[in-house]
């Protein structure tokens, strides 16, 4: 019968365990990253919120295919449709609406 240090020495005993391990870490490491862009997206877009209200109307750049880009001007530059998920959007303001990617990105940490 083998004690229990001589299980513990034997590495082959904990290499299924061990390559296991390294699977799931590496797995959670780039949900971190993931996690991490999309927080970031969030943040950018906080600070993109912050100044439309600083402009009547804001000139921008609209993709409408992946080769096309139209020059579109947006008014009402207060005003914000926001996803709130399930298919329901929302009307806020432009603040609410900062605040709204701000609490987001936070609650993603």
């Amino acid at each position: 019968m083998s004690s229990i240090k001589d299980v513990l020495a034997n590495q082959s005993f904990f290499s299924p365990y061990t390559e296991q391990l390294k699977t799931t870490l590496e797995a959670f490491r780039k949900r971190i990253t993931e996690v991490e862009a999309e927080a970031k997206k969030y943040k950018s877009l906080s600070e993109t919120l912050e100044a439309y209200p600083r402009f009547l109307s804001k000139e921008v750049n609209v993709k409408v295919s992946p080769r096309a880009i139209v020059k579109a001007q947006v008014v009402h530059t207060n005003e914000i449709y926001t996803s709130i998920g399930d298919g329901y959007v929302i009307q806020q303001s432009a603040y609410n609406a900062a605040r709204m990617a701000e609490r987001k990105a936070k609650s993603m940490y």
